[in-house]
């Protein structure tokens, strides 16, 4: 949320106008204040007087509201406001536990090879030229492996463990290529779940399967789980 702060002239201030901002600042870290009212479009502008006559004007400026700030009372009324804002706003913690699963499917085509590459810079031959792929004893070109794995990375920051989860850790092997055309299913489960110092560390088995069922790609992930986000059962 952006916060402008515009002051009156206070030409007659019967308080510390500047602490009770600083104290506001302090206590809402999460939020951007500014003091380029004029210019910035601001989900709230606190327009801060130094007494009862209010003279500071929102004419001219752009925000969703203004708060009218005369007294200390008005600063403590708004930060009870502003917390209770907050925490509405504070997301459901995700619970989890060893054993949960999830899985998606995606049928690779063409255009996601034609990305993949244009995103990496990952233009070999392997990948693109069936001469060549032949030539290294693949029956047409195949996957990047790395794109392969790159949706056991999306099912599990979407999914399991979700919205949050940050990789640590990963080690993964392919023991077969995926070509264009391939139905990829893949999978996650949960296999324990420790104390960290910063909420939880989780560690996960992911696996993609072709849609004859056989592997493409298998590894172990580690993904902290921050405690403002998730619940766990250790």
């Amino acid at each position: 949320m952006k916060i402008g702060i515009k002051y009156c002239g206070g030409c007659n201030s019967r308080y510390d106008r500047t602490k009770e901002v600083e104290k506001l600042k302090k206590q809402f870290p999460q939020h951007e204040f500014t003091y380029q009212v004029d210019t910035a479009i601001c989900d709230i502008c606190l327009l801060v007087c130094g007494c009862m006559t209010a003279c500071a004007s929102p004419e001219g400026l752009a925000a969703k509201r203004f708060e009218q700030l005369c007294t200390p009372a008005q600063f403590a009324q708004l930060a009870a406001a502003l917390k209770a804002e907050s925490d509405d706003q504070r997301p459901e913690k995700k619970h989890l536990c060893a054993g949960h699963t999830a899985s998606a499917q995606k049928t690779i085509t063409e255009v996601d090879i034609q990305g993949f590459a244009a995103l990496t810079g990952n233009y070999g031959k392997l990948h693109a030229d069936a001469a060549f792929a032949a030539q290294c004893g693949f029956k047409r070109p195949v996957v990047p492996p790395s794109l392969v794995e790159s949706l056991l990375s999306a099912l599990m920051e979407t999914q399991l463990p979700g919205d949050g989860a940050i990789l640590m850790e990963s080690s993964a092997r392919f023991p077969e290529p995926a070509y264009v055309g391939d139905t990829v299913t893949s999978t996650a489960a949960v296999l324990e779940i420790g104390p960290h110092d910063r909420g939880y560390a989780a560690t996960l088995r992911g696996v993609c399967t072709n849609q004859n069922g056989t592997i493409l790609a298998e590894g172990m992930y580690r993904y902290l789980l921050p405690e403002a986000l998730f619940s766990c059962t250790l």
